[in-house]
């Protein structure tokens, strides 16, 4: 007897909760160290350039809503040696959260 498909595809979609397409921008960074700290900056369109170089872009899509897909950003920012991500455009649909957002790490003093 074989599972009904809606089970299946449920099963399918709960086993891979997140899909990450991101891009790095210019010759990239060291990674920061795993649980870094990140700052956040969802309303923020732009960040001052002489502070701050953009390292990355891309969409961050979860199923399991907002605070899942907060904690891959975070995790991504650190891979890729950001210290801010900013910029977000938020949208959700068929039990998946999107957020869209720019990476970016601090200038050396």
């Amino acid at each position: 007897m074989q599972p009904p498909r809606l089970a299946l595809a449920l099963a399918l979609v709960a086993g891979a909760c997140t899909d990450v397409q991101l891009g790095l921008i210019g010759a990239g960074r060291p990674a920061r160290p795993a649980g870094c700290t990140v700052d956040l900056r969802p309303a923020e369109r732009t960040l001052p350039e002489a502070d701050f170089t953009d390292v990355a872009a891309g969409t961050i899509s979860c199923f399991g809503g907002r605070p899942r897909c907060l904690e891959e950003i975070r995790k991504r920012a650190c891979a890729v040696g950001a210290d801010v991500v900013y910029a977000f455009s938020e949208s959700e649909g068929g039990g998946f959260t999107n957020i869209e957002a720019r990476y970016a790490a601090r200038q050396p003093p």
